[in-house]
Formats: C-alpha cells, structure tokens, sequence
C-alpha cells in the first residue's frame, strides 16, 4: 500500500471536521471521551476491519459474510467460555466503506444493530481514510454513528485532532460510579489526506501527540495501574520499527501470522507517531488496527502486543495463501499457524480480557467454499 492514490470524487461539504460553534480544549473536558460498559472476565472483543462496501458492493452477499463471521466467533466463544459467554464489543477499525452512498451507510448500521440485538453486543467505529471518501456528507455520517442505538461513538467539537477519539471504560458495575478495571481506546489515526484542503492524492498519517497526551490524561484519571487496549486504522511507524528488528534479530521477539506487505510507515519523519512508545508507559497492554489487507502480523515488543487485524471480507484485495508459495514471509506465516491448505487472509480477530491483568488473542481466517467453509482459529 505504498502508492500515492488519485482520489476525484469529495464532496466539498464532506471536509469540514466539526461543526460550527465553539471548539472546546479536550484537557478540561475529558469527562465527555468516556463511554461505561460493565467489565467481567473473558470480556470479549471482535475486531471487523477493512470491510470496504463502496457503490460496487452487493450488501446481500456482504451481509452473508458478515453474519458468518459473527455467527462463528459466538459459536466459537461459547465453546470455550459457556453458552452464557457472548461477543461483548465489536470493534469496526476502520474503512467499513470507500466511495459508497447513503444506502450502504443506512443498510450497514441496519445490519450492525440488527446483529448488536440478536448477539447482545455493543460496537464501536473508528475512522478509516475510506470512511472520508463517499457520496455523503462526513458528518452526516458521524451524526448516524452517533444514532445509532448500539453504537459506542463520540465525537467533539475540540481541538483534538480527528474525529473517533473516545475511550470505553470497563467497571465493576458498568457506571462511573465503581473504578476501571480496563480501558479501551479508540483513535482516529488519520485520514490520509486533508479534511480541510482539497488535495488530489493521498498519503499516509498518523496519531498526533495531542491524542497521544489526551489518552494519557485519561489513563491518568483512572489510576496508572489500570491496562489498556487501542484499536486504530493506519499502523504507525512503530510497526515498521518493530518489523525491521525482527528481521534483523528474529530469536529476540515473538510475532506470529502473515506479513505480506508494508505497513503505513512512508519514511517521513513528520509523520512519525510516538504513541506505543509513550502508551506503554501509561498502561498500554496492546495495540490492534487495519488498513494493510495483506497483514495480520503481531509482534510482542518490551511488552506491549502490537497486531493488525484480519481484514473482513472479500472486498477490495486480500492475501491469498499458497503453501507451495516461494515467499519467505508467507512461509513464515503458514508455519507460525501451522495450516496446511490454501486459504484467503480474511476473516477477524478476537481479544478475550482474562482478568484484570491480561488478555487472549486469536486469529479467524473464514473463507466462504461451495464445498463447505473453511474456518481456522489460531491463538497468538
């Protein structure tokens, strides 16, 4: 994904970020970030990225995919944890659409809370750079985040930048009321082009050190021994970082799945990101996005897991596995997982919180066949 994108069809009034009115310093409202659900052990998590329905998709057969794929991590999760154990949060990373309309957008939340009903989940959504590219008005689309009733979503009129920065705070009771015992951080990494200018082609961005500083404060207001979560779009440059010392000292590191392509990571320095280095000294357990299809990798670095999901569904491009494959990488998936037949690199992960100190991580890899689907869970 390391190609400049023209990109033509943004409508003016997609660019304002907020609306009119006055903006407000997030320092002195950090309150208003917070989102409360109650916490248990085998909390569970399912990351959905990269969903892509843009004008071309066919919601009926998008729509099939997705419901298996929820159908199999609930399947799954009360297989391990009980038949009382649910899907509890639904984290959407970014890019559920690029270049749809106003049907895809009402179809999509439809569904989403149709699933939230039937499986008693709650999802949140996070800004990806294709999510500001549509036939609709940006925030006009916030604003139906923000309606809709299982959505966990805010955005404010501040003077943080981006739009998903918001926090959800897992307590005793699922109020204010009784203390954290995780957090979970949504952040809007960037839209990979300006918002404010009109701009023909796209690059790559990253979390600023003013979100950097707000999810310390709000790490902070909660007591430093709490652990978090942060799930974004745009890997930072963190990744590559992270990658190159594989490469170079593999022995040193765990890191598991597939890593076919590069990571956002563009070699500027202006768009480097210090947010994990920062994070992991402020709770940070680990850190999950999307946005490079090809990728599921994960790597432990001094502590902190750091993984892309899997993308979801077969819009777009996607990986398609070869055991029989040259690629050194591709082999060093297919023995991390220990798979031995051909497979496409979609489907979702899934986080499971233990306790209050840690937490789980598989890989589903869900590939629609006329022969009967293949499903694959492979636990990092």
């Amino acid at each position: 994904m390391k190609n400049k994108i023209i990109f033509l069809l943004m409508p003016v009034a997609s660019m304002a970020l907020t609306s009119c009115g006055q903006v407000m310093d997030y320092k002195e409202h950090l309150d208003d970030y917070v989102s409360y659900m109650e916490y248990h052990d085998n909390f569970n998590i399912l990351q959905l990225t990269d969903i892509h329905w843009s004008y071309e998709s066919s919601t009926l057969r998008s729509k099939k995919y997705l419901e298996k794929t929820i159908a199999e991590a609930d399947r799954h999760i009360k297989e391990l944890q009980g038949n009382d154990a649910k899907i509890d949060l639904v984290e959407l990373t970014g890019d559920q659409f690029m270049l749809a309309n106003t049907y895809h957008i009402d179809t999509f939340l439809k569904f989403f809370e149709q699933q939230a009903e039937k499986y008693g989940f709650y999802y949140a959504v996070i800004w990806g750079n294709h999510d500001r590219q549509g036939l609709y008005n940006a925030n006009w689309l916030a604003k139906r985040f923000k309606e809709s009733k299982h959505c966990i979503y805010k955005e404010l009129n501040d003077n943080l930048y981006g739009r998903s920065n918001f926090v959800i705070n897992l307590t005793l009771d699922g109020t204010k009321d009784s203390g954290a015992v995780w957090q979970v951080f949504n952040l809007d990494s960037g839209a990979s082009f300006s918002e404010t200018s009109l701009s023909p082609f796209r690059d790559y961005d990253y979390i600023r050190k003013d979100q950097t500083d707000w999810y310390v404060k709000e790490h902070e207001k909660v007591g430093e021994t709490v652990p978090t979560l942060a799930y974004y779009h745009i890997p930072q440059d963190e990744n590559e970082t992270a990658w190159k010392e594989v490469k170079e000292n593999p022995e040193a590191y765990k890191n598991k799945f597939f890593k076919l392509e590069g990571f956002a990571d563009n070699g500027n320095e202006k768009y480097a990101s210090d947010f994990i280095d920062v994070a992991r000294e402020h709770g940070l357990k680990g850190a999950f996005m999307g946005h490079a299809h090809n990728v599921d990798w994960t790597v432990e670095v001094d502590g902190v897991v750091i993984g892309l999901g899997v993308k979801t569904g077969t819009e777009l491009y996607f990986a398609h596995i070869d055991t029989q494959s040259t690629d050194v990488d591709m082999q060093a998936g297919l023995k991390s997982v220990g798979i031995t037949e051909n497979f496409d690199l979609i489907g979702a992960s899934l986080v499971t919180i233990k306790d209050g100190l840690s937490f789980e991580l598989e890989h589903l890899y869900l590939n629609e066949r006329a022969s009967g689907d293949f499903t694959s869970w492979v636990k990092w």
